[in-house]
């Protein structure tokens, strides 16, 4: 059982070492980063995220939502 784990643990650190998952994950969190500035404003009432779309490990795209209410 203990085996099972560590390979696990192996595959979970190769796949972040991938040079397409780093790239994406550095786009995250600009991305994670220009919408805190946005909205952690007092003005600002809504939500905000970032999807990370995933395949087998890899990360494929993501999408950055914004949504403010008019208040």
């Amino acid at each position: 059982m203990m085996q099972r784990a560590t390979t696990s643990q192996q595959e979970h650190e190769s796949l972040l070492a991938t040079a397409t998952n780093r790239a994406k994950l550095a786009q995250a969190q600009r991305a994670w980063n220009q919408l805190f500035d946005i909205a952690l404003r007092r003005s600002f009432h809504g939500t905000i995220s970032v999807e990370l779309s995933v395949q087998d490990g890899t990360i494929q795209n993501l999408r950055r939502h914004l949504e403010q209410l008019e208040k």
